[in-house]
């Protein structure tokens, strides 16, 4: 949808392992080719291919495609290990490639206005924050029908799919923390910058969760919590879990030292910033100061990596970016399994600001 609005990128094609999945969804959006996952990477005219591939094949993919030559564009997360990320950087380096990926919901008209907030000092010198999914599902009883998005022709086409709650995807599995937490990362990346070192703790509730007929058994920790310390000094608190029922906790809030900031979900691009000032009790509901992304804009984050490559300057949702996310919540698991802090062994820049002139569904050159 996003590439029939921006002139920057043109979706020309589709491929699955499973052909008629690839046909259904080239029906639905109007994709005028369908491929085997082999012919698309053959194709000289296409110049980036995305992946949508299962978790755990996000690098392995993601190599295949520098290797054939074109531009890397993943789902988050990036890739399941901070290995693989750095692999397929040091891939896309070598022969002169770029890579990005999702998510890129910071172009959203909300988090440009938070982030202008901050760069102007609305808040003064950030020194702490807050990050929270709390994401329980209700219970599924026996013979309920199984959700809308199950039931879609071109799920979990891929062969030996995973649970959301096995490791057979990755040693900590995928959950809250790797399916939803590259949002919270990503967006706190792109108000704080790179994060330095993690504190992290993590567990599961149950054993075992009923879904509908099924019974699925929980390997993965369901339940992460700690502190991430931002290059800047920022300690942020931390909480993903699909454990407990939530009670209204904000998503995101960064706190300075003159004021504070409430952000909405960072799932979505639009949403409603609050600024509180040591003078007012009330939240004061700040007005947009960006009206490019005011929707649900998938993509954008693509479109301004092809808008890049073409005037050769940074693009925002960057592969290093998203490698770094990977090292957070890596470090996370693995600061609960050794008991101590986690020093991350990546970094990233913080990506550009939008102009607050921008024109809906254009881009800077």
């Amino acid at each position: 949808e996003t590439s029939k609005k921006i002139d920057a990128i043109e979706c020309v094609a589709l491929a699955d392992v499973n052909p008629d999945a690839a046909k259904f969804r080239a029906e639905q959006y109007g994709i005028p080719k369908t491929y085997t996952p082999e012919e698309l990477l053959a194709d000289p005219e296409i110049e980036i291919i995305v992946s949508l591939t299962p978790n755990r094949l996000h690098g392995q993919v993601g190599k295949q495609i520098i290797q054939a030559g074109k531009h890397f564009y993943g789902e988050k997360p990036f890739t399941v290990y901070r290995e693989e990320s750095q692999d397929l950087l040091a891939e896309a380096a070598k022969a002169g490639l770029r890579t990005g990926g999702a998510p890129d919901t910071f172009f959203g008209c909300a988090w440009q206005t938070a982030r202008k907030a901050i760069d102007d000092g609305l808040i003064g010198r950030p020194i702490a924050a807050t990050a929270v999914l709390q994401g329980r599902r209700p219970p599924m009883r026996p013979g309920s029908p199984p959700p809308a998005w199950a039931l879609s022709p071109t799920r979990a086409t891929a062969p030996g799919a995973v649970s959301f709650f096995m490791t057979d995807g990755g040693k900590y599995g995928v959950t809250n923390t790797f399916d939803m937490g590259p949002y919270y990362a990503t967006n706190l990346i792109n108000l704080l910058g790179p994060a330095k070192s993690v504190i992290g703790m993590t567990t599961k509730a149950f054993d075992e969760i009923t879904r509908g007929d099924r019974t699925v058994k929980v390997e993965a920790p369901t339940h992460v919590t700690g502190v991430i310390e931002f290059a800047n000094g920022v300690l942020c608190q931390w909480l993903t879990t699909a454990d407990v029922y939530g009670t209204g906790l904000p998503h995101i809030e960064i706190y300075g030292t003159e004021g504070s900031l409430r952000c909405p979900d960072p799932n979505v691009f639009p949403g409603e910033v609050y600024l509180r000032k040591p003078e007012s009790p009330e939240l004061i509901l700040l007005d947009c100061t960006h009206q490019c992304y005011d929707s649900d804009s998938r993509g954008v984050g693509l479109a301004d990596m092809a808008v890049a490559i073409k005037n050769g300057r940074p693009h925002r949702a960057a592969g290093e970016m998203q490698a770094h996310v990977v090292d957070i919540l890596n470090a996370l698991h693995e600061s609960s399994d050794q008991g101590k802090r986690i020093e991350l062994q990546t970094t990233c820049a913080q990506p550009a600001p939008l102009p607050t002139d921008l024109a809906p569904w254009t881009l800077p050159e």
